[in-house]
């Protein structure tokens, strides 16, 4: 063979060991985004009803340090806070293995997850597939009996505490100290 042969030989076999390299490579995980398939149980809370449901969930980390769900993952009858002043959808994701499912797909323990609404508008919400409003935390100023929420076209604003709306949970892993 002659010296350029050899050359383009030596260049190829070195370019196959490059690719072969690269392909075996695992690559980390992105943390900022977390996808899981929830399964959310049936329940009910003070009068409020909620129907087991499938959702692929896909949280993205925010400036905040909490995973915000891109989409609306359940409609709620309402949002409302009861006589103890409890969240009812906070209770809701607290208490229904949601805490469980992201731990264990996190690979640490239910007690070091934090999930709740958002207090702050996110951006515009999808719920399968289509944009749909959403509840956010905190009751309306003005009165007890409205709630903020993100209209579909992504402006925050107030309505009925009756009205059926999206929820887009969001959740945070604790830190531990000492």
């Amino acid at each position: 063979m002659d010296k350029d042969t050899v050359k383009r030989i030596e260049s190829l076999e070195q370019r196959v060991g490059a690719l072969e390299k690269a392909s075996t490579k695992t690559e980390k995980p992105d943390r900022n985004i977390v996808e899981l398939d929830l399964t959310l149980p049936e329940a009910d809370i003070d009068g409020l009803h909620f129907n087991r449901q499938e959702v692929r969930a896909v949280f993205e980390k925010q400036d905040d340090g909490w995973y915000h769900s891109r989409d609306s993952l359940f409609l709620s009858a309402r949002n409302t806070v009861d006589d103890n002043s409890r969240d009812i959808l906070t209770e809701y994701l607290c208490d229904s293995g949601i805490r469980t499912q992201i731990a264990d797909r996190l690979g640490i323990q239910p007690a070091d997850i934090i999930v709740s609404l958002p207090e702050k508008n996110q951006g515009v919400k999808k719920y399968n597939g289509v944009d749909c409003w959403y509840w956010l935390r905190p009751p309306y100023a003005g009165s007890a009996a409205y709630f903020a929420y993100v209209a579909s076209y992504g402006y925050a604003n107030n309505t009925n505490a009756s009205a059926v709306g999206g929820c887009a949970p969001a959740f945070r892993v604790a830190e531990r100290h000492g």
